[in-house]
């Protein structure tokens, strides 16, 4: 299960998709940018679920978790991402975007 205001429960993520994204705070300042984060998580999401064979159920959470509060090996993946995005000089003007959809297998009536 998900706690919207918690954020994904990482000890079971059998049936939720999550995904990350590092977005300058200038960037998420300027008009319509909320937008555009939005669809590109809530693509991800779409994504993620066709690799696993599986359809997303329910609302899309999102929220801006605190970095040092995720799992150990959450936190390693989203530092390589992050070294792969952006410049060394870009660290500290970046803002953790988290979104989070609860997940079902695929059944015969959505193939």
């Amino acid at each position: 299960m998900t706690n919207p205001i918690h954020g994904p429960d990482y000890s079971d993520l059998s049936t939720t998709a999550v995904t990350y994204c590092w977005v300058s705070r200038h960037q998420g300042q300027r008009p319509g940018s909320q937008d555009v984060v939005t669809r590109e998580l809530a693509a991800a999401l779409a994504e993620y679920a066709t690799q696993q064979n599986t359809r997303l159920v329910g609302n899309m959470n999102m929220d801006f978790p605190e970095y040092r509060a995720l799992p150990q090996d959450v936190r390693r993946a989203l530092l390589r991402m992050m070294w792969r995005q952006e410049r060394w000089w870009r660290f500290g003007g970046l803002v953790l975007v988290r979104a989070w959809q609860s997940t079902a297998p695929v059944t015969v009536a959505d193939a």
